[in-house]
């Protein structure tokens, strides 16, 4: 099997981030001499609004923005953009909360199209109601083990509330992938959103899962829904993306593959002939990379937090 064909079903983070992606995390278990979640003092995350949001996608390079293999580089990009002014205007400050109502209408409006022109992932993370909380700073990164600390990192958490009667998961097509995936969300995806002046990365993700449908369907059939792992993102001067993703297939063993995605969306298995340039990006996102990250905060914990029975007082690892 050319692991080269896993690449192209890596980048759905919802458009989140960046999605969004890979985010994207985790970090260890709750201690059982933690108290109570709801007896911890946790402050409340600033609420990113609508314009604010709007501000940062305006930003966007010369892309498509309704494409799910575009959207993982558009939602990174954004959140990247709301992180640096809020750093300028509120410099103590470490947390933030995107509604995803907020999200959705302004990436509608950035795009400029009509709810169905909207790529099944955008869609898919506004009708089950995601929202994002990022934690940034410098408690997000403890140390470089291997590689270049990274100029941004965030560590970002994409959830719907545990409340009666809500899904434990999701999953929808992504039809212009190559080859074609079914995706599945938990209600938690987690990962690190890393920065670096040639390459994003969505580090330690957790909570997405994909399938490849067609001519990989019978290798998978036996492999199940391979865990998305790392994805990473570089971008030519003509808008081309290099994505090189990570997936686990069984415990301990996991396959890398890398693949290209035009401007407009369409997605190719490796490196295209005559693009020497595109070549050198796919060679440049293997760089060993290896990061020691912090605790997740108290927020991410409270999103972690399965209900059973106590509300947000019940505790149970984290993922």
């Amino acid at each position: 099997m050319d692991d080269g064909s896993l690449a192209i079903g890596m980048r759905h983070l919802r458009g989140w981030s960046p999605t969004l992606v890979g985010a994207v995390l985790i970090a260890a278990a709750l201690s059982p001499s933690v108290p109570s979640l709801g007896a911890q003092a946790c402050p409340e995350p600033d609420r990113v609004s609508r314009p604010e949001i709007l501000q940062a996608m305006s930003a966007h390079g010369a892309y498509s923005l309704t494409s799910t293999t575009t959207s993982m580089r558009f939602g990174a990009e954004a959140l990247l953009a709301i992180v640096r002014r809020r750093q300028r205007e509120s410099p103590k400050r470490t947390q933030l909360l995107i509604p995803q109502s907020d999200w959705f209408a302004a990436h509608l409006k950035t795009a400029g199209v009509m709810y169905a022109a909207m790529s099944e992932a955008a869609r898919a993370g506004f009708e089950h109601h995601q929202d994002a909380l990022v934690d940034y700073g410098p408690q997000v990164v403890e140390g470089v083990e291997e590689g270049s600390a990274p100029i941004m990192a965030l560590d970002v958490t994409i959830f719907w509330p545990d409340s009666e009667g809500a899904a434990a998961e999701f999953s929808y097509k992504d039809t212009l992938s190559v080859p074609r995936m079914d995706v599945y969300d938990s209600r938690v995806i987690r990962f690190k959103l890393l920065e670096y002046d040639s390459m994003l990365v969505f580090d330690r993700v957790t909570g997405i899962s994909v399938r490849p449908v067609g001519f990989l369907s019978a290798v998978f059939a036996v492999l199940g829904k391979p865990d998305l792992k790392q994805t990473r993102i570089a971008v030519s001067a003509d808008q081309w993306q290099v994505v090189r993703g990570q997936v686990k297939v069984f415990a301990g063993i996991s396959k890398t593959g890398t693949a290209t995605i035009e401007p407009g969306g369409r997605g190719h298995e490796g490196v295209p002939p005559g693009r020497p340039d595109l070549g050198g990006l796919a060679e440049h996102v293997k760089r060993p990379l290896k990061l020691r990250y912090g605790e997740p905060s108290c927020q991410a914990r409270l999103r972690m937090a399965r209900r059973e029975g106590g509300g947000l007082g019940s505790q149970s690892p984290l993922p």
